[in-house]
């Protein structure tokens, strides 16, 4: 059994070559440059988001960083593409692979706290981990100085259990957990409902404007059968995915169908997979490189034979793999979203926006509860502009229509007022994050907006960071009255959170919005 185990980790594939190895560093690297937004464009991206606005995740959460200024995340992307290079031709290996990681990582966890919702960048991450585990002598610099320069340290030859096949093996789970993951969460989000295509459908119809080719887009959204098909077809392809670990013969027809996916997603989508489709290189059996450049033969994966002669190194992978796949399950059961595993990918709810029910007054409490305790699905996730159950309005002095925040912040920066907020995705996601713990610490009772709490609420204390941002990106604050967090219900708007722009509370003796404005704050809320 032991022997069985440790075979499936190190001898399934082949190990990274050489050439390999420098192919898919540098095309992995021009991809994060090329493509937006990427860890590597850190820098412009927090430069552009509203500190009120920024979620720290992961590791950054735990260390209490709240905010890195640019010019440290400028410093650190160029140490990094500098490891990068030193990686991709084979310098100083693993631990320039290493260097490589760190950076990276720390700057996609800098990433994921401004971009709400983005996960082209997971697999480019788990993949730069898994080459920490894998160092190549041939068509390496490191080969080169070993083999011209006196005394230069030679790397392990060909026993060494870095020179496996564990790398690829291991970055195959990974991406089969993102793939198996994705048509796990429609199910468990969306439910059976999803399998009907309406959801899909309407996804289709909100990315029509910016679909890449609209005529195919045109072609499948007026095709509801054909958007039914495709829905179904996706959590085929997505729930089968493990297949592609137990029977190698499955893998790479497994990496077309995964590919066929992402480009259909690019094609009628937002979302643009390259550097995700880009590490699936690493699980196909090129043969060896070398020999077809070379002509030399290529070398055996060194666990083919018996993976115990790796000794204790072999053992030690084999128990990361283990421990990584596990880790995997457990955030799958969880459904969390912590940095960077994740089990809610992007468009999963199960209906279309006009048909997902709004919850009553009473039970929202519940909800949020729930969506605090490892049910995200719980309280409504947005991923269009149509499905917020909650939004930042700001009120006028003159008593008219309230105008949604962000719609506001737009129209001044398209005026050239304003120099940073925040992307769509990553506002809905904090004004998201901050309803849910206002709800859930208050009475089931007494959602409403409290004045008099003090300390304040959460949604009154995120209002008031967001304060002297409006102040200061429109020309006329005093025609505005002051902030509002409000909540969808079926009773109509609720007001959670409420702020002056001039420091007094504002006398409102009803937390509900008037009859006369609810029609139009339902508008406005979509």
């Amino acid at each position: 059994m032991p022997y069985m185990i440790t075979h499936w980790w190190l001898a399934d594939l082949p190990p990274i070559s050489g050439i390999l190895r420098t192919v898919f560093y540098t095309g992995l690297l021009a991809l994060c440059v090329l493509d937006h937004p990427s860890p590597l464009h850190a820098a412009r991206i927090i430069g552009r988001t509203e500190p009120a606005l920024y979620t720290p995740v992961g590791l950054l959460k735990v260390l209490g960083v709240r905010w890195v200024p640019p010019r440290v995340l400028t410093v650190v992307t160029r140490l990094t593409v500098a490891a990068w290079v030193a990686a991709a031709v084979g310098f100083a290996q693993p631990v320039s692979a290493v260097l490589v990681l760190l950076g990276f990582a720390f700057l996609h966890a800098v990433n994921a706290g401004a971009l709400g919702s983005n996960h082209s960048t997971h697999s480019a991450l788990y993949a730069l981990f898994c080459l920490c585990f894998s160092r190549t002598p041939a068509f390496s610099l490191d080969g080169f100085l070993a083999a011209h320069v006196s005394g230069w340290p030679v790397l392990p030859g060909g026993h060494s259990v870095l020179q496996s096949g564990f790398a690829p093996r291991l970055l195959l789970v990974f991406v089969v957990y993102i793939m198996f993951a994705g048509g796990v969460a429609k199910l468990t989000n969306g439910g059976l409902a999803w399998l009907d295509g309406r959801a899909l459908h309407f996804y289709l119809r909100q990315s029509a404007p910016s679909a890449r080719a609209p005529w195919l887009a045109r072609l499948v959204t007026e095709r509801p059968a054909l958007c039914r098909w495709l829905a179904r077809a996706t959590v085929v392809v997505e729930l089968s995915a493990p297949l592609a670990l137990v029977n190698p013969v499955l893998r790479l027809p497994a990496v077309l169908l995964w590919c066929g996916l992402h480009l259909g997603i690019l094609l009628l989508m937002m979302p643009a997979y390259w550097v995700q489709m880009w590490c699936y290189t690493l699980l196909i059996g090129w043969g060896s490189l070398e020999g077809v450049l070379t002509g030399r033969p290529a070398p055996l994966p060194a666990g083919s034979t018996s993976a115990w002669e790796h000794g204790p190194g072999g053992r030690a992978l084999v128990a990361i793999g283990l421990l990584c796949s596990l880790a995997c399950v457990v955030v799958l059961l969880r459904q969390s979203e912590q940095w960077p595993l994740t089990s809610v990918p992007m468009y999963s709810n199960g209906a279309p926006a006009a048909e997902q029910p709004l919850p009553d007054i009473g039970e929202l409490k519940r909800l949020a509860v729930q969506a605090e305790n490892g049910r995200p699905g719980a309280w409504r996730r947005p991923w269009v502009a149509e499905e917020p159950l909650e939004e930042v309005l700001v009120r006028p002095a003159d008593g008219g229509e309230a105008v949604p925040l962000f719609q506001l912040m737009v129209q001044q920066a398209q005026q050239g007022r304003v120099v940073r907020f925040a992307r769509w995705s990553q506002y809905v996601k904090a004004v998201r994050s901050v309803a849910i713990t206002d709800v859930a610490a208050k009475p089931a009772h007494r959602p409403q907006a409290d004045p008099t709490a003090s300390p304040d609420h959460p949604a009154t204390a995120f209002l008031r960071t967001l304060v002297p941002v409006l102040r200061s990106a429109v020309p006329e604050p005093a025609r505005y009255a002051g902030l509002e967090l409000v909540c969808r219900t079926t009773s109509g708007p609720l007001v959670i959170g409420r702020v002056p722009l001039d420091g007094d509370h504002p006398n409102h003796p009803n937390d509900l919005i008037e009859p006369a404005q609810a029609a139009t704050s339902e508008k406005e809320l979509s």
